[in-house]
């Protein structure tokens, strides 16, 4: 009906159930991501696709989703300090650049919106840098991200299979090295009317009425986040080494933080 008024489309860039992502193409894409791609295809239009809490190269491949341009907060997955990332195809990145106040730079270029990238001690030049190194280590060393999240999955899935198969039922295990980590939704532990585990959400946790996030900080045990029956466990806080490795005894110590709070053991 609005056909002549669309501009463009945007989404999440997640890849998890808990996003409602949860139904993937041969690729591995989330089939609403893909056909939100060749729908603006179609109609000759830009797709923006948000994926502040993803990763660059080992997360969601733009080119297969079918973005013009996907967007990332770096400090959020990565271990990158405060910055953004911006990337897509030269088209609508003219526009992105010149929307941002950078017109001299050539497209591609890292930029501070500042004299940082050309002065000898700022602030910003450190973030650009940090920023260049993240960067080259996830293009040259995925593995030392990818083997972490597997690690993580491997542990929640030992963890889950000492509870009872019908709480097991209840659960969606998913690796994501998108979002850095493994996503456990519970929102099927409501089904057929059985009592599930409570659900939360972004609100709950601002009022400081969230009872998961209570308990787990009264243990001693930081949990990232736990929102709509979703909760993400990631690496990080204690759980890595100084080379990046995974201590799995104090990461597990994590999971039962969690599971073991609500679920009966069998």
């Amino acid at each position: 009906l609005h056909a002549t008024c669309l501009t463009g489309f945007i989404t999440l860039g997640y890849d998890t159930v808990g996003y409602g992502y949860g139904a993937s193409n041969a690729h591995g894409v989330p089939k609403i991501q893909a056909g939100i791609g060749a729908l603006a295809q179609q109609r000759d239009l830009p797709y923006v696709v948000d994926n502040a809490w993803g990763t660059p190269f080992i997360g969601s491949d733009p080119r297969k989703i079918g973005a013009d341009v996907m967007l990332y907060s770096m400090d959020k997955v990565t271990g990158a300090p405060i910055s953004g990332l911006i990337i897509g195809k030269e088209n609508p990145m003219v526009n992105v650049r010149h929307a941002a106040g950078v017109h001299s730079e050539r497209f591609g270029n890292p930029s501070s919106h500042g004299k940082a990238a050309y002065s000898f001690s700022d602030p910003g030049k450190m973030t650009l840098a940090a920023l260049v190194h993240v960067l080259r280590c996830l293009r040259d060393t995925p593995e030392r991200y990818t083997s972490v999240i597997d690690k993580t999955y491997d542990i929640a899935l030992e963890e889950i299979a000492h509870y009872s198969d019908s709480f097991q039922k209840g659960f969606t295990i998913s690796r994501s090295y998108n979002l850095g980590g493994v996503e456990i939704n519970y929102e099927k532990s409501w089904e057929s009317g059985a009592f599930g585990i409570p659900i939360f959400t972004y609100e709950d946790r601002i009022a400081k009425v969230q009872v998961i996030a209570h308990i787990m900080d009264t243990m001693g045990v930081h949990l990232i986040q736990a929102e709509d029956g979703n909760i993400l466990l990631s690496a990080g806080l204690g759980t890595l080494d100084r080379d990046g490795n995974l201590n799995e005894k104090k990461h597990a110590v994590c999971r039962k933080g969690f599971v073991c709070r609500f679920i009966p053991r069998r």
